[in-house]
């Protein structure tokens, strides 16, 4: 995640924002055992009972989820088309939100969630006739339950036994989410459990001891790779078990998307100038401002782009993620109808002839303007001309013509037009949480 523009874990953030609600310290909380490490000083501080910290977690956590940017590596996994069981041992709705923003909500995102005190299992047919693991519905199912203002996730060491001891109940175990996983391959990302834990974990996915099986795993995970004694553990008992030991898991989701993306490509038809693959997607979070641009004008666009974020602007900029599903055009329309904002890059590069991607998004976004009826006020089209192109002789919508272009050459933003950005992007803001 990020924090102050430098990258942060969630839940250590969590931790101190927790802390803070608490009035207990935040400082030296111990690494991997933030929220366990800030239970226990409210506890022995005589501030109150364990049954506090839920509520108290749930409310950090809502006044923050609206603005947490869903995390990269969320959103490749996501756009892994056949990936469609997501079992998470974290309590946040993070996971589900990246599949509904990749793959959109049709069909919806099924979520789930284990509980020691309430069974709650998959469907019956969690396949239907004739489909394969990756077809249908995904399903996102939290192991570890799921952040409420009740005790039914975990969030101290305590909850973690209860919620592994309830795991190993005939009667409160999830039975199908086992048996499911019993016939799948494993893919463990970023698990925040090593030693005993994951060896638990594992052996229960299997259903009988891990030297008797045949099924291939993989794990990407310095928690795990950086234990010699869990890997050599794998390596006599679990010999189909593959560990990635060649960096962390950011690396491997990023080497994982790319080959998916090289295998797969989803290129429109008789379209051109989509990015390569290397470039990090911006997450089309509601509000954010679109900036379309040709790609040879993309060193310019960057420089906006990075004016827009310091100002604290959110910015969809690129287009890979479009290329991880099918149904690209109707993605690009839905992304376009959550912007806040519309900034088309004019210049002499996009006087050029073919059906190239920018234009595919200018004409989305007419569209979009013509339908919304913005006002004058209520600006959503602003163009940007980077050059000397003059309106006249650029080969652009009528639409465009009609409205006052910005002048930025080499995409260097104004105060002025910064501010004003700004300004109409927290009105959007504004308004969405008026009407939510």
């Amino acid at each position: 995640m990020e924090e102050s523009g430098a990258p942060t874990l969630l839940y250590p953030m969590l931790a101190r924002r927790l802390a803070e609600a608490l009035d207990v310290s935040p400082e030296n909380l111990r690494e991997g055992e933030e929220l366990n490490e800030v239970a226990c000083r409210y506890i022995t501080g005589g501030k109150g009972g364990v049954e506090d910290i839920y509520p108290a977690l749930k409310a950090v956590m809502s006044r923050i989820e609206a603005s947490l940017k869903t995390p990269e590596a969320l959103v490749k996994v996501a756009g892994i088309q056949p990936l469609r069981l997501f079992v998470t041992t974290t309590f946040d709705p993070l996971m589900a939100r990246a599949l509904e923003q990749v793959r959109g909500s049709s069909p919806p995102v099924s979520v789930y969630a284990h509980s020691p005190s309430e069974l709650q299992d998959l469907p019956k047919e969690v396949n239907s006739p004739g489909e394969g693991p990756g077809t249908g519905s995904p399903i996102v199912y939290h192991l570890m339950g799921r952040i409420s203002a009740t005790p039914s996730y975990a969030v101290t060491q305590e909850d973690i036994v209860e919620f592994f001891h309830s795991l190993q109940s005939e009667t409160r175990r999830p039975q199908r989410l086992f048996e499911e996983l019993n016939h799948q391959s494993l893919l463990i990302l970023g698990c925040r459990f090593g030693g005993w834990l994951t060896r638990f974990l594992m052996r229960m996915s299997k259903g009988q001891r891990l030297s008797a099986g045949r099924r291939s795993d993989y794990v990407a995970d310095q928690s795990v790779s950086g234990d010699e004694s869990l890997v050599l553990f794998l390596r006599h008992f679990s010999r189909a078990t593959r560990v990635y030991r060649s960096g962390g898991v950011l690396e491997f989701v990023d080497e994982l998307h790319g080959r998916w993306i090289d295998a797969h490509p989803v290129t429109p038809a008789g379209v051109t100038d989509l990015p390569a693959r290397g470039r990090s997607p911006s997450p089309a979070e509601p509000g954010a401002v679109f900036i379309s641009y040709a790609s040879e004008d993309r060193q310019a666009a960057e420089a906006l782009k990075s004016a827009l974020e310091a100002a604290g602007v959110d910015v969809f900029f690129d287009r890979d993620d479009l290329q991880a599903g099918t149904d690209w055009e109707a993605r690009l329309r839905r992304f376009i109808r959550q912007c806040s904002l519309f900034v088309p890059v004019i210049s002499g590069h996009t006087r050029t002839l073919g059906r190239r991607f920018f234009r595919v998004e200018w004409n989305l976004a007419v569209e979009e303007a013509q339908m919304a009826s913005f006002s004058d006020e209520e600006a959503f089209l602003l163009p940007v001309v980077i050059d000397a192109t003059q309106p006249a002789d650029a080969d652009v919508p009528e639409k465009f013509r009609a409205i006052q272009w910005e002048s930025l050459p080499g995409g260097r933003a104004t105060p002025e037009f910064v501010s004003r950005v700004q300004q109409l992007y927290r009105r959007y803001q504004k308004d969405r949480a008026i009407t939510a």
